[in-house]
């Protein structure tokens, strides 16, 4: 991944910083230690948000989990794949900023189902077992028998407030979708 590439040459480098100053002056006192620690670490944040973020492309139509797959691998992309908390975060603020959301619309496709093996989910786009997830309270639950595909997108939680969570849901209803390069 070229961006943990990036990332791993920043921290190499600035252990060789860090490294050769404390040799440069071995007698320091701790104020200076935490001044170079801070330096450090806003160096660090900045790399990380100079990072790129994930592509993510969503279409102003709906279409069902199938015509999604389709219409994202049309574009050369595939259904976003949310392997992490931070890469779910980006997905949220990407629908949250998108025409779909000022539509009045938050549920959107991505690209896992459990389509082959009922109970286990697998990314499409990656063959991937869906290791990292953000389940609805008691979901998935395969509903009627016939939901097999995951939407993401705001859900009741606890009948207080909404909470952006993922649901299982019948891959024939239309939702707005996230494609994402890779």
């Amino acid at each position: 991944n070229n961006q943990t590439g990036k990332m791993q040459k920043v921290i190499a480098l600035l252990v060789i910083v860090a490294v050769s100053s404390s040799l440069q002056n071995p007698v320091e006192t701790e104020s200076q230690t935490e001044v170079q620690l801070e330096v450090h670490q806003s160096e660090v944040e900045s790399a990380a948000e100079a990072a790129p973020q994930p592509n993510f492309v969503i279409p102003f139509f709906t279409a069902n989990w199938y015509k999604s797959v389709e219409y994202c691998n049309y574009l050369g992309l595939r259904l976003a794949v949310i392997d992490s908390r931070e890469k779910e975060a980006s997905l949220y603020a990407a629908v949250k900023d998108s025409d779909i959301y000022s539509n009045g619309s938050n549920l959107v496709w991505v690209g896992a189902s459990d389509l082959a093996d009922e109970g286990s989910f697998h990314w499409h786009g990656t063959g991937k077992r869906v290791v990292y997830s953000n389940w609805a309270d008691r979901q998935p639950d395969n509903g009627e028998k016939i939901e097999h595909c995951v939407e993401a997108g705001l859900h009741e939680y606890h009948r207080l407030s909404m909470k952006w969570q993922w649901n299982d849901r019948d891959c024939r209803v239309n939702r707005y979708f996230v494609c994402e390069g890779y």
